[in-house]
């Protein structure tokens, strides 16, 4: 009887381990598939070089705007299969994470390239890591000022690889297209609203800025960066600039005012985000009214939305099509 009983135990033990193995086997493979998925999923970014006159491939590629002082900027873009060279060409500006391996693309082609692909629109979604822009005063605020307050010129500042990326971007397409739209959440979107003011719009044809943080205010009560004083943007780039098709996109529920700026300049725009694009908006209106300058921004909101890029895009992505936001 005991060998018996000791010949089932083993049994047993050995059916627990053959599971186990198969358990072991089954992980293996699900890993392994996935990474395969992955490995599929980089395959599809087709290289390309606009320089050498190489066509921006449909669906998904990339390419590197070179010559930049601090090294090469990748570019990612998307082209749907109905673009032509009539298609408009969208920017979308990325936010804090914008440097972790492989989020940016992903994350930006499942959000936006199902919308791209609605509205015909061509995307490019630059890449400036922390490693070469490091914090904000590189990549938020455009890199057009040090620290100290010294002016840079225009070919260091992370705008004017944007502009180049646009031109290279439309050269390989054969685009009739002279401007670009943008779309931007979080950092992306402060990077959008200092764009408009300190280039006067030059190159934009439409602009959404979603959610900032808080902003550069356009009067020369506050110091820059919180405002104008010592900033290198003459009046006339700043009339300019308020006559943008500019729309400043607030989430209703963007009212976690946690890791927000706190010093008291930026507490003087207010608590929230909801609250600073308000005090913004309304201020940017009044200054344009003082100068007698044209006011071409608006002012839209997301019911029920807090800091959500991905459930911001939507709206955005409307906006700049020039169709009217989802759900109105």
């Amino acid at each position: 009887m005991n060998n018996i009983a000791l010949s089932a135990q083993s049994v047993r033990r050995v059916g627990v381990a053959h599971m186990l193995v198969k358990t072991i086997l089954r992980v293996a493979v699900a890993i392994a598939m996935i990474s395969a998925g992955c490995v599929a999923a980089r395959a599809t970014e087709q290289h390309f070089d606009p320089g050498s006159g190489e066509r921006m491939p449909v669906g998904h590629g990339v390419f590197e705007v070179a010559n930049v002082p601090r090294g090469p900027v990748t570019v990612y873009t998307y082209r749907p299969s109905s673009a032509t060279s009539q298609s408009p060409i969208w920017v979308v500006m990325p936010g804090t994470r914008r440097d972790a391996y492989r989020h940016l693309a992903f994350d930006y082609y499942d959000t936006w390239a199902p919308l791209a692909d609605r509205y015909g629109a061509v995307l490019l979604v630059p890449e400036f890591t922390s490693e070469k822009w490091p914090g904000p005063w590189t990549y938020n605020m455009g890199n057009v000022m040090s620290p100290r307050l010294q002016p840079k010129a225009w070919g260091q500042t992370s705008f004017h690889v944007v502009e180049q990326a646009f031109r290279m971007a439309a050269a390989s397409l054969g685009s009739t297209r002279r401007k670009f739209s943008m779309f931007g959440h979080g950092a992306g979107s402060q990077f959008i609203q200092r764009y408009v003011l300190h280039s006067g719009c030059r190159m934009i044809d439409r602009a959404v800025s979603a959610n900032p943080g808080w902003y550069m205010l356009p009067d020369s009560e506050y110091q820059y960066p919180y405002g104008l004083r010592d900033a290198p943007i003459p009046a006339q780039i700043l009339r300019a600039g308020f006559a943008c098709n500019f729309t400043l996109l607030l989430g209703t529920s963007d009212v976690n005012y946690a890791g927000l700026r706190n010093d008291p300049d930026a507490l003087a725009q207010g608590k929230t985000r909801y609250a600073r694009g308000h005090f913004y908006f309304e201020r940017s209106r009044r200054v344009a009214a003082q100068l007698g300058a044209r006011f071409d921004w608006r002012l839209a909101e997301v019911p029920g939305v807090g800091h959500e890029a991905g459930r911001m895009a939507p709206a955005g992505a409307a906006i700049l099509a020039g169709q009217p936001l989802p759900g109105s």
